[in-house]
């Protein structure tokens, strides 16, 4: 409980705006959801086999990881999100590599599909998937993003914010390889990790030290950063683009 309580005095910290949510009915059924999760899976994580600095959160099942990461949706209000954030990520992706009009975008882990209307309104041709898109959502299909519904190599950019929502990254990786064309582009925005003092949010299901050491579990995988540029909004983090290095 006391863990949790902290963990929100520091998101109000770096966002004052999100105290007046305190008193959402909504915010505390989020928070006693969160506290049950707790109690019944103990927040128990373990490290990624032969990399330590890269951690998993321990599940029962599959079905439970599903479970979790699906009832997010309806605990949060993303209005304010939606449209701040919307303005953030089209401005970081201006001028990044693969960023033209009619480019094919796959946004993993979409929610509401706030990536997805940064990508629109640069022209490109953008869909997101998402475990619980939530009811009538225009921009985001149902999906999992470590099994994807769409044939190999079509996409020209693959964009994610969701890496640290992964069950599985080398499954997750493999699916980012099969869906992206020749010379295609895949964009992170990543969180910085552990070492920099940021906890994993109570969805998260995988966490890193550094973001470091995410790029090197994707360069072991022949993704080669292109560009690295740091931000602070929403969250502490970086933007990074990689292309799949086709020596190797």
């Amino acid at each position: 409980m006391i863990g949790v309580l902290f963990d929100e005095a520091k998101k109000i910290a770096r966002n004052p705006k999100r105290l007046g949510q305190a008193f959402h009915l909504r915010r505390w059924r989020q928070l006693f959801g969160i506290l049950r999760f707790n109690a019944r899976t103990r927040n128990r994580w373990s490290p990624l086999a032969n990399a330590r600095q890269l951690q998993q959160r321990e599940y029962s099942s599959y079905d439970q990881y599903v479970r979790h990461q699906a009832s997010k949706f309806a605990h949060l209000d993303l209005a304010e999100y939606d449209r701040t954030y919307r303005e953030q990520l089209r401005e970081r992706l201006r001028g990044q590599p693969g960023i033209r009009p009619a480019a094919a975008v796959l946004c993993l882990g979409a929610r509401q599909g706030t990536e997805v209307k940064a990508f629109l309104d640069l022209g490109c041709f953008a869909v997101g998937i998402d475990l619980n898109p939530g009811r009538d959502n225009k921009y985001v299909l149902p999906g999992d993003f470590h099994d994807v519904q769409f044939p190999a190599a079509t996409m020209d950019i693959i964009f994610t914010n969701s890496f640290d929502h992964t069950f599985d990254p080398k499954k997750l990786i493999g699916e980012i390889t099969r869906l992206l064309k020749p010379g295609g582009v895949l964009i992170i925005e990543a969180i910085q990790g552990e070492a920099d003092n940021i906890a994993p949010d109570h969805y998260a299901s995988f966490w890193w030290q550094k973001i470091d050491d995410l790029v090197a579990l994707l360069a072991q995988h022949n993704f080669k950063p292109l560009r690295r540029h740091p931000f602070t909004q929403p969250w502490p983090g970086e933007q990074i683009c990689f292309t799949v290095d086709s020596a190797k």
